[in-house]
């Protein structure tokens, strides 16, 4: 093999730079002065970094070779320069490579961002998570290609950086930032080039990423970001994200022309975190209402704040706050869909009654006066929004071997009580898109449930012969890692599991004094979740049920959901006040998780598994992370904890009060 020294020229880029311009307005330097960019810092020995940028000198940067660097010309990669090179820190440089070489070159730095060279054309990939640097920009990102017929070399970069500050006395420190491109142009993933300009090719993205060291940087300080020179037609975006989980957007809608070989100075408004907002999408509720007529228990009767004459004001504050596309309720009597019918406007519903079969509305000659007839009848009736859904076709199944007859129930129901399940195919308005929802109420009685689940998995499969995306609803009347749930687990995704944003509350709470998570969502097909929760407010400073509302964000775009990030962890075992305990963090990304900011009763920790004391029995613990493409999510757990008894009990909480 021919071994051939090419030697460089200064680098012939361009660079521009600018006094720190006006919140969110990006243009080029008046008169459009550019300056020559000499050559790059040489980063400290032990760091052993590559091309950096050099402190301003009036209007410019300098740019030195450093230890590392390596270029390739005509896809034959040169050594690199070694820690103790006579060029790292000048701005000529000699590279050595082995091979043959014959005109016309092309060259490239850095080596190993360019690949698959063909006539001329070359692959080149910009990093998806650039180094955070508050000095200069990831060298790994700095493109420069350049290509003639005779050596020297001259390199052109077909990158512009953008220097972000980000101004502020928040109490929480940086933990990443996240450049959006608003319109078409993407910034990192693969390009094609003809040496002279960047073309996004396939899988190419619309953000870059740059991550702050574990501890966070300190408000004020400064990122460099590389993005390739291109005019942005839809303006740009960054996301701030703090070390609590907060975070800022900034930007621009306006276009912004980025030219090569310049840096552009900009300093974000101060960082004030973004009000918490609902993903836009459609809301699907889940709601056993507790039904109306007073059950005449002595411990537990359902009179004063219990009964529904008294609590219905609160349930209508709750679905006027929200407005859901849909609810599925449980124990729904007529009196109770009638009244939200009529103070929560907009709604229509279908459901029948779980003993006579008849529309839960209809009519009846000895309403309220007997038990048993029209008026005490329980339904699982899905109401929707008139202005949001059609529905286009439905029906009712009951929990036993004969699903169609009213009335009937398996005979594992020892309080030979009839439960139902409500389905239909519905057409969300905005998207045009259909669906298939299912809402249901198995018996309290276990040795039921494997039948029930069974008639649930065979009515979605003959009544949802479309195909259609599924979405269902219900109080359960059991945790979803019951054995009986795993056609249901296996088979469709829990919205509380896989929603970016989730949390782990119990859900029947028997006013206030019970804690069992029992009502869930489930979906399937294409259709994404962007959100999950559970209402535990009062609303008018009353329950307006024994159980929590939950609700799921849909996307019924009809794309196939893209997978991000799951937060998750374990809530430390038989822990007591007082004692330092480990949260071991359990989130998962195909991209890697790269942040992780824990909200632990108010006090902030970046470690992936952090240890607290806990000194409360009421522990609320909410872990957001962020994975290396910028996605984020967050899970909210509680954590109720007493002092150990002799009995090894916790003092003042029964069995069920304890969850995880």
């Amino acid at each position: 093999m021919k071994k051939l020294s090419i030697f460089t020229v200064a680098l012939f880029a361009l660079f521009a730079c600018k006094a720190e311009l006006p919140e969110e307005n990006i243009q080029e330097p008046a008169g459009g002065e550019t300056y020559l960019l000499e050559a790059v810092i040489t980063p400290p020995v032990e760091t052993a970094a590559k091309t950096y940028l050099g402190e301003k000198t009036g209007t410019s940067y300098p740019n030195y070779w450093g230890a590392g660097d390596a270029v390739s010309v005509n896809g034959i990669a040169s050594a690199a320069l070694p820690t103790d090179s006579q060029y790292a820190g000048t701005d000529k440089a000699t590279f050595e490579l082995q091979g043959v070489l014959s005109a016309p070159y092309y060259y490239a730095y850095p080596s190993s961002a360019v690949s698959g060279y063909s006539s001329g054309h070359a692959t080149v990939t910009l990093p998806t998570v650039q180094e955070w640097s508050a000095t200069s920009y990831d060298p790994a990102a700095f493109i420069m290609l350049g290509s003639g017929n005779s050596l020297p070399l001259s390199f052109t970069p077909l990158v512009s950086v953008v220097k972000l500050t980000i101004p502020g006395t928040y109490a929480a420190k940086i933990a990443s930032v996240m450049f959006e491109s608003l319109g078409s142009q993407k910034v990192s993933g693969p390009f094609t080039t003809d040496f002279s300009d960047l073309t996004a090719a396939s899988g190419a993205s619309s953000r870059v990423n740059a991550f702050a060291p574990q501890a966070g940087a300190d408000f004020g300080s400064c990122v460099y970001l590389v993005i390739p020179a291109q005019t942005y037609s839809g303006g740009m975006r960054f996301t701030i994200r703090a070390t609590d989980g907060t975070q800022m957007t900034y930007g621009t809608s306006s276009s912004f022309p980025a030219q090569a070989g310049k840096v552009y100075t900009l300093t974000t408004k101060t960082y004030a975190p973004d009000a918490e907002t609902t993903p836009e999408g459609m809301m699907v509720m889940s709601s056993n209402v507790r039904f109306a007529s007073a059950r005449d228990k002595s411990s537990n009767p359902d009179t004063g704040d219990r009964d529904w004459t008294n609590r219905k004001s609160a349930y209508y504050a709750m679905v006027n706050h929200y407005r859901p596309a849909i609810i599925g309720l449980q124990e729904a009597q007529k009196e109770q869909v009638r009244d939200i019918k009529n103070n929560c406007g907009g709604y229509n519903h279908y459901g029948l009654g779980r003993k006579n079969g008849n529309d839960i509305l209809a009519e009846g000659t000895l309403w309220g006066l007997i038990g048993g007839t029209q008026a005490a009848e329980e339904s699982s009736t899905i109401l929707y929004r008139t202005d949001l859904i059609t529905l286009n076709s439905s029906g009712t199944v009951w929990h036993s071997n004969s699903p169609t007859s009213a009335n009937s129930y398996f005979s594992e129901m020892e309080d030979h009580v009839p439960q139902t399940s409500t389905w239909a195919i519905l057409t969300y308005k905005p998207t045009n898109q259909q669906f298939f929802l299912l809402n249901t109420h198995p018996s309290i009685y276990g040795a039921a449930h494997s039948k029930e689940i069974a008639l649930i998995r065979s009515t979605i499969t003959g009544k949802n012969t479309g195909g259609l995306p599924v979405i269902l609803t219900g109080d359960w009347n059991m945790t979803e890692d019951n054995a009986d749930m795993l056609p249901i687990e296996n088979n469709y995704s829990s919205a509380r599991k896989t929603a970016p944003e989730t949390d782990y509350f119990e859900t029947y709470h028997w006013w206030g004094s019970e804690a069992r998570i029992i009502d869930h969502i489930f979906y399937g097909g294409s259709v994404a979740c962007s959100l999950f929760h559970t209402d535990r407010r009062k609303w008018n400073n009353l329950y307006i049920s024994d159980h929590y509302p939950v609700y799921a964000i849909f996307d019924l775009s009809g794309s196939a959901p893209v997978a991000g990030p799951v937060a998750d962890f374990d809530l430390p075992e038989d822990s007591v006040i007082g004692e330092t305990v480990t949260f071991t963090d359990r989130s998962s990304s195909s991209a890697g998780i790269a942040s992780w900011s824990w909200n632990i009763n108010g006090a902030i920790y970046t470690a992936q598994h952090p240890q607290a004391t806990l000194t409360q029995k009421d522990n609320i613990i909410t872990l957001t992370v962020v994975d290396r493409n910028g996605d984020k999510a967050k899970v909210t757990k509680s954590l109720i904890l007493g002092r150990m008894t002799e009995g090894a009990t916790h003092e003042g909480y029964t069995a069920d009060d304890l969850f995880d």
